[in-house]
Formats: C-alpha cells, structure tokens, sequence
C-alpha cells in the first residue's frame, strides 16, 4: 500500500534517492515546481536538495513518509533528473526532456 515514488538525482557518477511513500504520483509535479526556481541546475546537492525540500514542503517535522538514501528502495513512480545532461527521464523508458522544456508544460 502506499503511492510511492522516487525522485533519482544524478551528477557525474553519483546518485542520490529521494524517496516518498505517500506521494509518489505528485513527484513530476515537485519536480517541475522546484525547477521552476530556475536555481542551482548545474549543482547536484543543492539541486538535490531543492527538490527534496518541495517533496516534504509541510511535512518537514515528520518521521515518516519520505527518505533519502545511496541505494534504490520501493519503486513506483521513479523519474530520473541528470544534472550534468540537465534532463528529467520517467524511468519507464520515457525520451528524456531538457529542463528548460520540463518546466515550460
């Protein structure tokens, strides 16, 4: 049971897993929203982290629901964002799409 999802944030060889239990169909939704901030592209942690903010925005204070992590939990709803490609990918395979383009839909 659940709606998860995760958001998979690459730069150069390194990924980090931002994961929710609850919301993980809202996920492109985050992305587009944080992207939206047109901030920080190009700068993987903090990008990271800009992301994982709009993920948990009005849940900060809770234990549960959300995660990060090195390693690949629950899947369901998994969207890689590629900072270095600067591009969002639907991990079922989907083309991937610049960023710029990613927040003008």
């Amino acid at each position: 049971m659940g709606d998860r999802g995760n958001i998979i944030v690459k730069s150069g060889e390194s990924k980090v897993y931002l994961y929710s239990h609850w919301s993980g169909s809202g996920l492109p939704e985050v992305i587009k929203s944080a992207l939206k901030r047109n901030e920080r592209w190009d700068d993987g942690e903090y990008l990271a982290r800009i992301l994982f903010c709009e993920m948990i925005k009005g849940q900060e204070g809770g234990a549960t629901g959300f995660g990060i992590s090195s390693t690949f939990g629950d899947g369901g709803t998994d969207i890689l964002v590629d900072v270095d490609a600067q591009t969002v990918r639907d991990c079922e395979g989907l083309e991937a799409v610049s960023f710029k383009d990613y927040t003008a839909s």
